[in-house]
């Protein structure tokens, strides 16, 4: 039987969502709380191998069990056994064929800035101080560069799996509030730091460092040097996951 999770939880204090020998992981994290509800080892595969520091709302995730366990149960027996920094929002039972990373459709990113330099503390760990102001039309039109499948070679960070660098951008956004800026990218998948190597690029543009055009010159495999800088993993949040209708096998169980 399969089992999906949504899985939210502040990036901040571990070295990313993929276990690793030498550093405490958000799946390790979950696979240990797991392991205490079920009385058994389990497993789990992301929906995406976010980075050390990088923050997630609606994470998805998926284990095999040989019995069913009750909804309810995966959803507070897991909370109880975790750090506050993570919580499972919801549990359904899947599909045999159901696959977290393989199965999805799309991810939607988000990125937090702010165009002060003093932050709020309630801000801070979420958000990414720029210090000045940028022209957020100048924003828009580059993002715009983005839509349809491109090579994204140029936003890659070196140590990614994937050997195809094409992928495709369905909608950008970007939303003023007040001194705060929220971006939001929605593609059918994403290279290794490649949504921060954009955000931290587009900054350069809407700086008046950088034109607008040049985004559209980025993305025809040009090597990582010609690109802007990998803007900080704190101000940026995996927020949802898409998958095709008829995967799952029972109504979704929400922690609320």
């Amino acid at each position: 039987m399969v089992y999906r999770l949504i899985v939210s939880y502040n990036g901040a204090p571990y070295a990313g969502w993929q276990r690793q020998h030498n550093a405490m992981t958000v799946q390790q994290r979950l696979e240990e709380a797991l392991e205490l509800v079920l009385k058994q080892s389990v497993r789990v595969f992301g929906a995406g191998r976010t980075d050390a520091g990088v923050h997630a709302r609606g994470q998805v995730a998926h284990f095999h069990l040989a019995d069913s366990f009750p909804e309810q149960g995966l959803i507070h027996g897991t909370n109880h056994g975790l750090p506050s920094d993570i919580r499972v929002l919801a549990a359904e039972r899947m599909c045999s064929a159901f696959d977290a990373r393989k199965s999805a459709r799309a991810k939607t990113y988000s990125y937090r800035l702010s165009q002060l330099t003093l932050l709020s503390p309630l801000d801070a760990p979420y958000t990414v101080a720029l210090g000045q102001p940028v022209d957020l039309a100048e924003l828009r039109r580059a993002s715009a560069l983005l839509l349809g499948r491109h090579d994204f070679t140029a936003f890659a960070l070196a140590g990614g799996s994937h050997k195809d660098p094409h992928r495709r951008i369905f909608a950008t956004s970007w939303r003023r509030q007040g001194s705060m800026l929220l971006f939001r990218i929605v593609g059918d998948g994403f290279l290794r730091g490649m949504v921060r190597s954009i955000v931290g690029t587009l900054i350069e543009v809407g700086q008046g460092r950088r034109s607008a055009e040049a985004i559209g010159r980025l993305l025809n495999g040009q090597p990582r040097s010609e690109a802007g800088p990998t803007a900080p993993a704190h101000g940026l949040t995996m927020e949802r996951v898409y998958y095709p209708p008829g995967l799952t096998m029972t109504p979704p169980h929400r922690a609320w």
